[in-house]
């Protein structure tokens, strides 16, 4: 399994949304072998799917059926294009964000990876579908992440967000919330079963938090 020309045909946030199944993950998610693959599966909760060597091989089908997939004169197949950036990101990460967003009603997540070259954001959707878009080449992760997390407030009065920065080696966590026109972050110590919480900071103090929770990668 190959990856071939990843950053040519690459998502743009807020253009191009591009929909994989759950066996084109499935695959994606075997591309590459590693510590940062094996992350990438624990991030997603998908141990039981990467084993599956059935929805695998349908996974792969799937793609070459998309023009996303080839087989070279060797008969080895190789992802391209976007398939491609997805794979990379899956098995070349650096760096994961998990981000919950919550509301009174409802619980979603967007997981933000950023690997050499290629930041994408997934959103897991209906049968075990994942939406894939690019970062914004102009603005930072962190910057990235707090658009997300505004956006959310903006359209669910009183929604809140729990975010969980990843290494290979680290792992940070960070509450966020709408107080007025002020945002409060809490930064939970399980030891001790405590938040310590910062209230009263503007836009700039909660993109300061976010870095400061994200750490060194």
């Amino acid at each position: 399994m190959t990856v071939q020309d990843h950053t040519q045909q690459e998502p743009r946030l807020g253009v191009d949304v591009i929909g994989f199944g759950v066996g084109e993950f499935a695959y994606l998610l075997n591309v590459f072998e590693g510590p940062a693959r094996d992350r990438s599966v624990s991030v997603f909760r998908a141990e039981e799917m990467v084993d599956d060597v059935t929805l695998a091989t349908a996974g792969a089908s799937s793609l070459m059926a998309r023009d996303m997939a080839t087989v070279d004169e060797d008969g080895d197949l190789g992802v391209t294009g976007v398939a491609a950036a997805v794979a990379t990101a899956l098995g070349k990460a650096n760096r994961w964000t998990e981000i919950t967003l919550l509301t009174g009603e409802a619980v979603d997540n967007v997981a933000l990876l950023e690997a050499p070259g290629v930041s994408l954001m997934l959103q897991p959707r209906l049968l075990g579908t994942w939406f894939v878009f690019a970062q914004d080449p102009a603005i930072t992760s962190a910057e990235a992440t707090l658009r997300v997390v505004r956006q959310h407030v903006k359209q669910n009065h009183g929604g809140t967000a729990y975010l969980v920065f990843k290494t290979l080696g680290s792992e940070q966590h960070l509450l966020i919330r709408r107080e007025g026109d002020a945002w409060t972050t809490g930064v939970p110590d399980f030891d001790k079963d405590e938040v310590a919480e910062t209230a009263g900071l503007d836009d700039a103090g909660l993109l300061a938090a976010i870095e400061d929770a994200r750490g060194a990668a």
